[in-house]
């Protein structure tokens, strides 16, 4: 399967690849069974069946709940298949957070645990085949980005044919399913190259991981940097038949991949974002986070830092307010990332930062990226974060807060060394331990509550 050829609904994959003999072959893997493409095939067509008769139909905006269970996969392949504007939604958010999704995406249906519930009534028709994500943020509120299902489509299979997946491929996804990382690199990837998904429930300890992996026999690990430095301190590379993994979400540590290089399994770095879904992959400590994927149009800074924008035909990404799309991309299809980077002369893409977390300290504008990778290089810091708080002068400052052992923990030596390595102006005003960051579902630093005072 090319990028330009891609089916135009779930159910057309599923069929494709029966007729082309691949029945048979395993699709989708949870902790209570697993089903082939045929078997897959059969219950998204009696999903669509039951969901048809509940009102979910051609454009109509329909929620769905994805769970680690297959039978929430089976709903929301139905419902795609449909013709539905399917909004993806993860297992475990608040009431208060669903309520405010649900209405910024004008949801008039929403099928969670195979039951059908009617949060407002209808007639609000989104007109065409559409997916959806929720980004939880990192800082504020929850936003809703919705874009066409065939662009979308497209893009996963373009991020699969650049994986290199094939049939005999068993990817294990750690990610819930309803981050669009989980859903889009892994789900639809899959479905794109008729691999095989395997989907654990919950965190996985090292010993569990490497038990599952000894029974499922996974190829390709597709996870974040904080799981992929977990599972490598505790063995998990040696386990199973690994060829290769993915790592995305945060900056990758290069001490997190090195169990796996060297255990002589390639890490990929990737990059991509709620608006347009896969942008680049590469090998790890290679360019940045990669090339950009087939397809994928990129701009950023040369010389320097410079705002990363992005574009993918047949995407036209829109942020939903109300149940209201608010345009995203420019007249050229254009989209800005909220990033800033570097493009190498390779075409590799060097992120920086954020553009709208850089702190200004006295007109000196600080990236937290570069004070961050100087940081997780000192002796005794697992991982770091670092924001802009307020000082006691009213100026704002550079605050860190460090994973790091209670015992051996000494701030001030920290910024005696990160003095050595920094300009003064970026170095930590304060530096402060904590046992964990706070994190996403998705395993990415949230830094809103480390810019108050009861973060960290």
């Amino acid at each position: 399967m090319t990028v330009d050829d891609a089916p135009d609904t779930p159910l057309d994959v599923l069929a494709g690849h029966r007729r082309a003999g691949r029945g048979d072959r395993p699709a989708l893997a949870d902790r209570r069974r697993s089903v082939t493409y045929a078997e897959l095939e059969r219950e998204v067509t009696e999903r669509a069946r039951v969901l048809s008769g509940t009102g979910v139909g051609p454009g109509v905006p329909t929620a769905v709940v994805l769970t680690c269970l297959l039978e929430s996969v089976a709903d929301f392949a139905a419902a795609l298949s449909l013709g539905a504007a399917v909004l993806v939604l993860q297992e475990r958010v608040g009431g208060a957070e669903r309520a405010a999704t649900l209405d910024d995406f004008g949801a008039e249906l929403l099928v969670a645990d195979g039951r059908v519930a009617r949060p407002r009534p209808g007639g609000r028709n989104a007109g065409a085949p559409a997916f959806a994500v929720a980004s939880s943020g990192t800082g504020g509120r929850p936003k809703v980005i919705s874009r066409e299902w065939p662009g979308t489509f497209r893009n996963s299979a373009a991020f699969a044919r650049r994986l290199e997946l094939d049939a005999d491929d068993v990817v294990l996804t750690t990610s819930p399913l309803g981050h669009s990382y989980a859903i889009e690199a892994g789900t639809l990837a899959v479905l794109a190259s008729g691999a095989c998904q395997v989907v654990p429930s919950g965190p996985l300890t090292p010993a569990r991981a490497a038990a599952l992996a000894g029974r499922h026999r996974p190829t390709v690990l597709q996870t974040v940097p904080l799981v992929l430095d977990w599972w490598g301190r505790g063995g998990v590379p040696r386990a199973g038949r690994w060829k290769r993994c993915v790592s995305a979400g945060e900056a990758l540590p290069p001490a997190a991949a090195g169990p796996w290089h060297a255990a002589g399994i390639p890490v990929l770095d990737h990059y991509g974002n709620s608006e347009l879904g896969q942008l680049t992959l590469g090998p790890a400590g290679g360019e940045g986070v990669g090339r950009p994927l087939p397809g994928v149009g990129l701009r950023a800074g040369t010389t320097g830092p410079g705002p990363v924008t992005a574009r993918f035909p047949g995407l036209s990404p829109v942020r939903m307010r109300q149940g209201r799309p608010v345009p995203l991309a420019d007249a050229d299809g254009w989209v800005a990332t909220g990033d800033l980077g570097v493009l190498g002369p390779g075409g590799g893409l060097r992120l920086t930062g954020r553009a709208d977390a850089l702190i200004n300290v006295g007109g000196n504008k600080v990236s937290p990226t570069e004070v961050e990778a100087v940081l997780r290089g000192l002796p005794g810091v697992g991982d770091c974060a670092v924001v802009g708080r307020p000082g006691p002068a009213g100026g704002t400052q550079v605050w860190a807060f460090v994973e790091a052992d209670a015992r051996d923990f000494d701030a001030a030596a920290l910024r005696r060394r990160a003095g050595e390595l920094l300009t003064p102006v970026k170095v930590p005003a304060v530096i402060r331990r904590v046992d964990a960051l706070p994190r996403t579902p998705s395993g990415k630093i949230r830094r809103g509550p480390l810019m108050t005072d009861g973060g960290g």
